[in-house]
């Protein structure tokens, strides 16, 4: 079976103040839930995978790095939150994010492509196999979640060695599926 890069679907909190405090689901077996206040978002974090953070001007990323062995052994996901988009840009996030969208497709034979919405966010999201310097054989998989109300972008990223991605998609997957954001940031 081909893994193919669906949307994400966000389990979105309607009212802010509340996000903190609504209650998590029980997580998978082998994920425990990780709360990024910083960005008001829940994260489904593997077991053995290692959760770090960055923060440069007002951006946040987080970022998981798979175990070197075993399923998921090279693969990494990203969360940037990326707020007031327009101030920087001079754009709203959707069209920001259409333009990176255009950019990758420039620069790269995407394997698919989907835009939607859910919720407050308007979705895009792409595949590729990337033959960059260094790159050769990993797949790499984004979505962009642009809150035009809010002025914030969301870009989640999840990438693996070709050879595995099957195998460690089925742990990104559960990860993208049940990202949790906070629709008013």
């Amino acid at each position: 079976m081909r893994a193919w890069l669906p949307c994400v679907t966000a389990f979105l909190v309607a009212v802010s103040g509340a996000f903190a405090a609504e209650p998590l689901p029980a997580a998978p077996a082998g994920f425990a839930w990780n709360r990024l206040s910083e960005i008001r978002a829940d994260l489904l974090v593997p077991t053995g995978w290692k959760l770090s953070r960055q923060k440069k001007g007002d951006s946040e990323t987080y970022h998981l790095a798979g175990p070197k062995s075993g399923a998921g052994a090279g693969a990494a996901f990203d969360i940037n939150w990326v707020p007031e988009v327009p101030k920087k840009t001079a754009m709203s996030p959707s069209k920001y994010a259409a333009g990176l969208v255009s950019a990758a497709s420039d620069s790269h034979k995407l394997l698919d492509k989907k835009s939607s919405s859910k919720g407050s966010f308007a979705t895009a999201s792409f595949r590729y196999a990337d033959s960059g310097k260094g790159r050769d054989g990993m797949m790499v998989s984004y979505e962009f979640l642009a809150n035009d109300r809010s002025g914030s972008l969301y870009i989640v990223a999840f990438e693996a060695p070709a050879a595995t991605w099957a195998d460690a998609w089925a742990i990104g997957k559960v990860i993208f599926e049940n990202l949790r954001l906070d629709p008013v940031l």
